[in-house]
């Protein structure tokens, strides 16, 4: 896996969750979990999905037992803080795997087909160039098509608004003004842009 892809903290952070008990139960997805299969770009968040039920509580102290927390926020089925400036989310996520997660240092990783499923729908809510990138470099191993096929498996019991997402693809003005991550794979915003627009254009839902 792309090692390299962690921001310093975020790798050194990741390191010290590997020799505990904390995170056993969850897996890493979203970004960071990309980046280390993709290797195209930095990432420094750590977001930490489960399908089980969890204590938040107990899971502040447990974390507590090897970190310094701040900013700490959690409800019943979500906790997050942070360590060294390394945003840690950890959500109850009750959506079954649709592919085997990978495992680095003992921590499972949300595969790319589970990944692209969560940033379709986020998306869909409101996407960040981060987003929109990532969806770039996952195009390049999966058609548009795979993906909401992807989509429908992963969420067979939601009913999701295809068109609606669709839509969102190339609905980039949030997302225009935020800056570019680090990235250790060559591409500009504006091929970004211009490759979601032409990917979209004559695609049939």
């Amino acid at each position: 896996m792309y090692t390299e892809t962690l921001a310093p903290k975020t790798k050194s952070v990741f390191g010290k969750l590997s020799q505990g008990d904390a995170v056993k139960s969850f897996y890493l997805s979203g970004g960071t979990a990309l980046a280390l299969h993709l290797g195209h770009r930095e990432s420094e968040d750590l977001d930490f999905f489960t399908k089980e039920e969890f204590n938040p509580q107990l899971l502040q102290r447990q974390l507590e037992k090897s970190f310094k927390l701040s900013g700490i926020a959690l409800e019943a089925d979500m906790f997050n803080c942070y360590v060294d400036g390394v945003k840690l989310q950890f959500l109850h996520y009750p959506y079954k795997l649709i592919s085997e997660p990978a495992t680095l240092d003992g921590i499972e990783i949300s595969s790319i087909a589970d990944i692209a499923c969560t940033k379709l729908i986020t998306v869909s809510a409101r996407g960040s160039k981060k987003d929109f990138i990532d969806l770039f470099f996952i195009l390049q191993k999966f058609s548009l098509s795979k993906l909401f096929e992807l989509l429908t498996k992963k969420y067979s019991q939601v009913d999701y608004n295809l068109l609606h997402i669709l839509k969102s693809l190339v609905y980039f003005d949030t997302a225009e003004d935020e800056p570019m991550p680090k990235m250790h794979k060559a591409v500009s915003w504006i091929e970004v842009k211009k490759f979601m627009v032409e990917t979209t254009k004559n695609f049939k839902i």
